[in-house]
């Protein structure tokens, strides 16, 4: 997921995998931070979040998903199939198309100024406890981080999504035709993937029953990193063996 206004592609926000095995059912997400220090093949040394935008940039030959795909395999030393590139505006839109989605917010946060897509500045504000949130205030959950952290907002992203995923089973979406219209509109502009039409459908079939409590949630935390490299003491570097054992669990051997 990331910003993109008036035709400049930006950083990406948010960089997650999806791990679905057909045959069990198994479905796993594994985070990773937007700072995380990696070899973008092909460029050279820099932030993870850089991989997309460089693609597009420098004119890679796969483009911009491609490079971040390629970033992302060879960081965690196992095939990526297909990436999807949503951005912020497509965000918003699927969730309302849904009607919201359901999160629980586990702790009070606060922000008296959450840097808006306007590049403004607005309160952000929640209580704890369940609640449905629409596609603009499920944006702002997710990307929220002063309160806290970069790593604790990983955690909110994965909170988010599975909520998406429980909204389309409980909905029953699939066979909804008419919301399932509203959802195709709603990111048809705002969606880049290299994943054909049928997969896509195919997933979102598989994965309509799937109960949140099932999903397996990874993420590589504080206390797998280091701070600072070179210049930059804000890049984070994953300690040693961290990454494998992530690998380990996301692919579930």
């Amino acid at each position: 997921i990331g910003p993109q206004a008036d035709n400049e592609v930006r950083r990406s926000d948010t960089i997650m995998i999806l791990r679905h095995e057909k045959s069990s059912g198994r479905t796993a997400l594994l985070s990773l931070p937007r700072d995380l220090w990696v070899t973008i093949p092909g460029y050279g040394e820099t932030r993870i979040n850089a991989a997309h935008v460089w693609g597009q940039i420098y004119n890679d030959p796969a483009g911009g998903i491609g490079l971040a795909q390629k970033t992302v395999s060879n960081l965690l030393g196992i095939p990526i199939d297909y990436t999807i590139y949503i951005d912020f505006e497509g965000f918003i839109g699927a969730i309302d198309a849904l009607g919201g989605v359901n999160v629980n917010v586990e702790k009070e946060l606060y922000d008296p100024n959450f840097p808006t897509m306007d590049y403004g500045y607005t309160e952000a504000h929640f209580l704890p406890g369940p609640q449905t949130m629409d596609g603009e205030t499920a944006l702002m959950y997710s990307r929220i981080r002063h309160p806290d952290s970069d790593f604790a907002r990983m955690h909110r992203q994965q909170a988010v999504l599975a909520g998406v995923l429980s909204t389309l089973g409980s909905q029953n979406i699939l066979q909804n035709l008419k919301q399932l219209e509203d959802v195709t509109t709603a990111l048809r502009d705002y969606v880049k993937t290299d994943m054909p039409e049928e997969r896509i459908m195919g997933l979102a079939w598989a994965l309509r029953a799937m109960a949140p409590e099932k999903i397996e949630h990874y993420f590589l935390d504080a206390d797998m990193i280091s701070f600072g490299v070179g210049n930059d003491r804000w890049a984070e570097q994953a300690l040693p063996d961290a990454l494998d054992a992530l690998v380990h669990d996301l692919i579930g051997d």
